[in-house]
């Protein structure tokens, strides 16, 4: 296996469920940083190259699924099991709003400009807020059943959604209305968008889809099943919880599965030509929920079942001298 040099990553400690999702911000003149949701219901924000802990926000009364930062990394989003999506100043960490969204909310997004709030999860919609006035802007409805994921697309006017209906969505949000749908074999576990907003990344049973922004429409699919090294490669995984495509396009991370009968505790990297697993890096002692390239496609992260985030990089031994972040 090419690259299959083993390499020690940062490891960032402090939350006490699993991490369920690792989000890392654009650039700002204060670096980049890495916003985590937790089953434990305190999503933390840490520095992106180092991991140590920038804070805590503290409110939730459930598991937080979806967290997310917004474009100048100021204020921050969380989507929780007690039904809310709220808004956080990423500096004081102190709450500026509650969403009631009805039902468990699985992913928030923030509009390119950061003057809306995208969410979706188990009540079956998409609900835009306005950031501005505090306040509802439209219902989305379409989805049969949960939505995984949504995301706005670059232009601002457009969003994607995919859930457990085994459809992707494409809204316009000028009309409210569904304007595309692309069904996949399984269901959606994931989507992640990348920094240049050209292409979104979907994770799907053991596939793993590029669909292009501009085009609006798929752009490569690849079958990726990860095998688990300890059985002789003897099986396969049926599906992959998350994915992210390195900001060169030379490679993608994957993890999963979100499955208790065999916790997969490796981050595997994939050649994006070809689909080929090209690394295996071993390190968490449970099933990897999500993954995320930084912007720099220096480094890339994990959160795990173990409770624990951790920093890979591409260049394998980086991070010898420095194992674990602060706190």
């Amino acid at each position: 296996m090419e690259g299959a040099e083993t390499q020690t990553p940062l490891v960032c400690p402090g939350h006490t469920r699993g991490v369920v999702q690792v989000s890392f911000s654009h650039p700002t003149p204060d670096g980049v940083f890495l916003i985590s949701a937790c089953l434990d219901g305190k999503p933390m924000l840490r520095r992106g190259d180092t991991g140590d802990w920038v804070g805590t926000f503290e409110g939730h009364k459930g598991a937080v699924w979806s967290a997310r930062l917004d474009r100048p990394a100021l204020r921050a989003a969380t989507g929780s099991a007690d039904f809310s999506a709220r808004l956080w100043d990423a500096l004081t960490g102190d709450q500026l709003h509650d969403f009631n969204c009805g039902h468990v909310v699985k992913s928030v997004d923030f509009s390119p400009d950061s003057h809306q709030l995208l969410c979706s999860g188990k009540f079956k919609k998409l609900k835009v807020f306005d950031l501005e006035k505090l306040a509802p802007v439209a219902e989305l409805e379409g989805h049969t059943v949960g939505v995984k994921s949504a995301l706005f697309l670059p232009c601002g006017t457009k969003a994607i959604s995919g859930g457990e209906d085994k459809t992707l969505r494409v809204w316009d949000l000028k009309s409210n209305t569904q304007i595309k749908t692309v069904e996949v074999q399984k269901e959606i576990t994931s989507m992640q968008l990348s920094y240049d907003g050209e292409i979104v990344t979907v994770t799907a049973g053991t596939q793993v889809h590029f669909w292009g922004t501009k085009e609006l429409d798929m752009i490569k699919s690849l079958d990726c099943p990860i095998v688990n090294p300890t059985l002789g490669g003897s099986a396969k995984v049926k599906d992959i919880t998350s994915a992210s495509l390195s900001p060169d396009r030379r490679r993608f991370i994957a993890g999963g599965p979100a499955d208790q009968a065999w916790p997969d505790p490796w981050v595997h990297v994939f050649n994006f030509e070809n689909g080929e697993e090209i690394e295996c890096n071993k390190g968490h002692h449970g099933h990897v929920w999500d993954v995320a390239f930084a912007p720099d496609g220096e480094t890339y992260a994990s959160g795990a079942d173990d409770g624990t985030i951790r920093i890979w990089t591409t260049e394998p031994g980086k991070h010898d001298d420095s194992k674990t972040s602060s706190e």
